[in-house]
């Protein structure tokens, strides 16, 4: 999975269209977007029209991003492409989400049948408005039958940044397998993990519109401990009655109420 680096130029924005200029590394074209149609008209033929309309899933994703964020003339996106990119579906939260980064690839497969004897993690983060403070929770299982549980308290914070904390916190624990399951019911978290992160880290952390990725340096050390392992992603749907998860659920919770001294 090659990365392509892409400028948009936004040059034109109304009612019925989209003009830009899209740029790479040695070549430009002028495209016309029509989003009521979803269809594209390029101002000349080169290689940016075979890029495009390889990557027409992800040229759209941004783009109606940016529409539905008000989209404005003389804006400019950066983007990245990956050509033949395995995007998440919502029918695959209900699958095993494996992505492989072993031996400096990357493999993202989904199946619906578990993997036996790997080290699991499950995890979960609260935040309380009453005391503006945020919890953790993680329990981590070796193969061997070893368990450690573990929770934390921080001032500030917030549900999803503990969510990815307290998974950050088991793979910690797991450097040195080389596969692991992570249990989690956070959807944010694997999408980040197992999508988002490989489209970040070739854009400088930064998303499409130039800002930075919110909690960059959480979703960094997380990208630095997945390297080189087969990570595989389990939705876990909250308050399903899943024990494990649920020791962890109570424990944030709890977490996240107690009084501390600990900032962020």
């Amino acid at each position: 999975m090659n990365p392509v680096k892409l400028n948009i130029h936004i040059d034109l924005v109304d009612e019925t269209k989209i003009g830009c200029r899209i740029t790479d590394a040695n070549t430009s074209n002028q495209l016309l977007y029509y989003p009521v149609e979803r269809t594209v008209e390029f101002s000349e033929q080169n290689v940016l029209v075979g890029t495009i309309n390889k990557n027409y899933d992800q040229f759209e994703k941004v783009i109606r991003s940016a529409i539905d964020g008000k989209i404005r003339k003389g804006q400019k996106i950066r983007c990245v492409f990956i050509e033949n990119f395995p995007f998440l579906k919502e029918a695959d939260f209900d699958k095993y989400i494996i992505v492989d980064r072993r031996n400096n690839k990357l493999e993202i497969t989904m199946q619906k049948v578990p993997v036996e004897e790997v080290a699991q993690i499950y995890a979960d983060g609260s935040y309380a408005s009453e005391t503006k403070q945020s919890g953790l929770a993680v329990s981590v299982y070796w193969p061997d039958g070893q368990k450690n549980t573990f929770s934390a308290t921080f001032h500030g914070g917030s549900n999803n940044q503990m969510e990815l904390k307290a998974v950050i916190e088991g793979l910690k624990l797991l450097t040195d397998e080389d596969t692991i399951q992570v249990n989690t019911d956070s959807r944010y978290v694997i999408r980040g993990l197992a999508q988002w992160i490989h489209f970040w880290c070739y854009n400088d952390w930064q998303s499409a519109y130039g800002q930075p990725v919110k909690f960059a340096r959480d979703w960094q050390e997380a990208d630095a401990l997945c390297r080189q392992k087969r990570i595989i992603f389990y939705w876990v749907k909250g308050h399903s009655g899943n024990e494990e998860h649920g020791i962890c659920h109570d424990l944030a919770k709890h977490s996240a109420i107690i009084k501390i001294d600990k900032n962020l």
